[in-house]
């Protein structure tokens, strides 16, 4: 049994850490979990309502998405990999909510700007609000994170993600109301983040936030790239839903979301995995370890590949009755699309470790630029193969798109690593982290 025996570390009473072994598999059990959570509600949406409330739904996911990526500036994954402590957390947590004040400000400009039906607009906007307990929470997540211990992290997911799928059937059965539905959502997020989060972080660290603008400056100066890589990577990430929604319509969109999904939610797994590695890498490099550093990549990177094998061996052997089981049998007819999906996988996933490898180096800048590479490859491949193959096109652009930002992260990476050469050496510091952490 885990004996959860207390230190004391500065003016902190923290718990002890837990190996990277025991992390990972709460966060791969947790991240599962979650990840059929949030696939159960497109099922919920699909078998409850019908396809153009999935493509409701899915279109308030992919106008918002972007926003919350950009005013979210990975400001967990920077809190996690800040090895030297260059900001506090009170810093962290303030420029969080601060973030979190702006995207509210946008959601509700972006619904007057393009002058969205009340109903559609609602759903913009209170998927938008949903986002912000979520942020908040996200942050005290990097807190548990920093310290080692993603099973408070994962039993916070799982009870956020069962919750609100039953609130949110619940809500949609009996009143036919998807905006109700959302509402639910958003109460349930909030009461997770007031009754859990919250009180789990108060153990490592007294919960203050500063709103020191200086602090707020500095911090937000070196983590606005990876917003923008954020942004621009979500925005990469819905662009076939906006092309489709536009050519196709918003019931073909609800299909294709639907299948697009189950992508989606590999990456979460993906994350899953990055997480608990993420401040192991990140210590690797500071302390010089590069053979370390390596080996734990590469062992990432593997990983990546035979989850994108996996689901790509599942959909096509067992498609059309997964399809038929998980939706319903007017799903079945679009296999062919499920199986070319899952083939973007085989990059996509290997492309979540190489990135967070590039961030454990604390090389930010060259995020944004990656990023909207693969937006341009993105637009093109929708422009150029949705008109002609519909559905499958837009698929074709995901796999082209997915391809360029595996082999542009791959050579990024080299190079950071050949030029910090002379400082990443193959000795071996000492490092209290690293001892503590059974492997």
């Amino acid at each position: 049994m885990e004996s959860y025996f207390k230190v004391i570390e500065g003016n902190d009473v923290v718990l002890k850490k837990l190996s990277l072994k025991k992390n990972i598999a709460w966060t791969l059990a947790g991240s599962i979990i979650y990840s059929v959570t949030q696939w159960l509600l497109l099922i919920v949406i699909a078998k409850l309502g019908t396809p153009e409330m999935v493509g409701q739904y899915a279109l308030g996911l992919a106008i918002t998405a972007p926003v919350v990526m950009l005013t979210d500036m990975k400001l967990r994954l920077s809190l996690v990999t800040d090895a030297k402590t260059s900001f506090q957390f009170e810093h962290y947590l303030g420029t969080r909510i601060f973030s979190t004040i702006i995207s509210l400000i946008i959601f509700i400009l972006i619904v007057l700007l393009f002058g969205y039906e009340f109903h559609t607009s609602m759903i913009i906007i209170l998927i938008g609000l949903a986002k912000l307990p979520e942020a908040v929470s996200d942050i005290f997540h990097g807190l548990l994170q920093k310290h080692e211990r993603m099973d408070f992290c994962t039993i916070s997911n799982i009870i956020k993600g069962v919750l609100t799928v039953i609130v949110f059937a619940i809500i949609l059965y009996s009143t036919q109301d998807l905006i109700l539905a959302i509402i639910g959502q958003l109460l349930v997020w909030t009461l997770i983040l007031l009754f859990y989060d919250g009180r789990i972080a108060k153990q490592y660290t007294a919960i203050k936030i500063s709103f020191h603008l200086p602090k707020i400056k500095e911090l937000t100066k070196l983590t606005i790239p990876l917003g923008f890589m954020g942004l621009l990577t979500s925005f990469n990430t819905n662009i076939p839903s906006y092309f489709i929604e536009h050519f196709l319509g918003k019931e073909e969109l609800g299909y294709f979301v639907a299948l697009y999904y189950i992508l989606l939610a590999g990456n979460r797994v993906a994350n899953s995995l990055k997480q608990p590695a993420a401040p192991r890498l990140a210590v690797l490099y500071q302390i010089e370890d590069k053979s370390g550093y390596k080996k734990l990549l590469i062992i990432l990177i593997g990983l990546g590949l035979l989850m994108g094998l996996g689901v790509l061996f599942i959909a096509y052997v067992f498609g059309d009755i997964l399809l038929t089981l998980i939706y319903t049998p007017s799903y079945a007819a679009y296999t062919g699309l499920f199986i070319a999906l899952m083939i973007a996988g085989i990059f996509n996933y290997p492309s979540t470790f190489l990135s967070t490898a590039i961030i454990a180096t604390r090389h930010f800048k060259s995020q944004p630029y990656l990023a909207a590479l693969w937006v341009f490859v993105s637009v093109i491949g929708c422009i150029i193969f949705i008109p002609l193959f519909g559905v499958i096109g837009a698929a074709l652009a995901v796999i082209l798109s997915s391809f360029i930002e595996a082999f542009s992260l791959l050579i990024v990476l080299i190079s950071i690593v050949k030029k910090d050469k002379p400082e990443l050496g193959n000795k071996r510091k000492e490092s209290t982290l690293l001892e503590e952490v059974s492997y």
